[in-house]
Parts: structure tokens; sequence; C-alpha cells
């Protein structure tokens, strides 16, 4: 695993970061990292990918991945200040990795409270990248997201039905006080399949 220096005001590794690290294995051709933080997600993925683009909202987390990347000797990447896929418009990924921040509270001006809100219910941002998240993915594309027990995690299934995208429960993490689950997320309808393989997006159970 690559070499993470933390910077004050950038979310650290913790433990949603440590279960979406178990997608990085599928890394491939271009990769986005939103909601990037440190960089621990695109940085370990840089060595399987062609490019990997990294989006915070936050500049200093823009400072910290490029730190990041120096000291571990990353060079295929680029980092942009965008709030989600909004300086991206036109463009797809092959793989995306998003861990959102999910705690139920509104927006602060400080930094430090944009890494942990997510929005009123705690599942608002996720549910905005959801809906970006079709747009921006490449042919057989996949994207791979934490979610949290924390917000009602039936309105990010329903919500990726409702687009016609299918989605798969990896793994998850139990606390005493919520769960955190890693989802992959893809396109049926664009995906190639094997014969005989079935892609239903019903075993999420």
């Amino acid at each position: 695993m690559m070499d993470i220096k933390e910077f004050k005001d950038v979310y650290p590794p913790a433990e949603d970061s440590f279960l979406l690290l178990k997608a990085v294995k599928h890394a491939h051709g271009d990769v986005l990292d939103m909601c990037a933080g440190s960089g621990i997600i695109g940085l370990n993925a840089a060595p399987l990918a062609d490019k990997v683009t990294f989006i915070d909202i936050n500049p200093k987390a823009i400072n910290a991945i490029t730190y990041n990347a120096k000291i571990n000797g990353i060079k295929n990447f680029e980092c942009v200040i965008s709030d989600l896929f909004s300086n991206i418009e036109n463009r797809k990924f092959d793989v995306i990795y998003a861990n959102p921040p999910y705690l139920p509270r509104s927006n602060g001006k400080k930094w430090e409270e944009y890494a942990l809100s997510g929005g009123e219910d705690g599942g608002e941002l996720t549910i905005r990248i959801i809906r970006g998240i079709k747009k921006h993915l490449a042919k057989n594309g996949k994207a791979f997201l934490i979610i949290s027990s924390v917000y009602d995690t039936d309105k990010v299934y329903k919500e990726i039905k409702h687009l016609r995208l299918s989605f798969k429960k990896l793994s998850s993490i139990n606390f005493f006080f919520e769960e955190l689950i890693l989802i992959k997320i893809y396109d049926k309808g664009r995906n190639s399949c094997k014969p005989g393989q079935n892609n239903s997006s019903r075993n999420y159970k």
C-alpha cells in the first residue's frame, strides 16, 4: 500500500477508506477518485490504471494528493477541484471510486465539516453521486461506492434502480452504531454479459 501523509483539514484514511480499498484491484483504464481526500484510493489504483483523475471540493485535499503522489512516484494522475462532477461534465471513466461524507449535518464553512457532511439526512451527497454515475461511466464501466446505515440505504438502492442501473453488495463492516457497505454499480444495459451470467440487481440482501 502507498505511503499516505495526513494533512490538517483533509479527511484522513479511516475504516471507510480501507473498505473501499478492497475494490482497488478492479482498477483499469481511466479511473476517477471522487471525494478523494488524502488520495489513498486513487494512488493505490494508479499502478493498475492508465490515468487517475482525483476530484475534491477542498483545495487542501488537492495539495495533499499532489504531495502523496510525489512521495510515491505516481505520475499518471491529474487533480481537479470540483463539486462532484461539475468540472468534468463531458468525461467518462472505466472505473469510478467514491467515498462520500455520510454524516447527517449541513455543510459548514470549515473544510473538515465538508469532509464529514452528507447533507441533512446524511445520504444526499451519495444520491447526487449516483445520479451522475450513469452519465460518466464508460461502456462496461463500474463504480465502487461506500454507503452507510447512518441514513436510509433503501433510498440509495431505489435511486440506483430508478436510474436503470444495477448494483451488488461486495463487503461491509459493522460497528455498534452503523454498518459501512461497499457496493458495485454498473449499467447492465451497456455492459457485455457472458452467456448464462446473471447480473441481477437483487443480490444486495
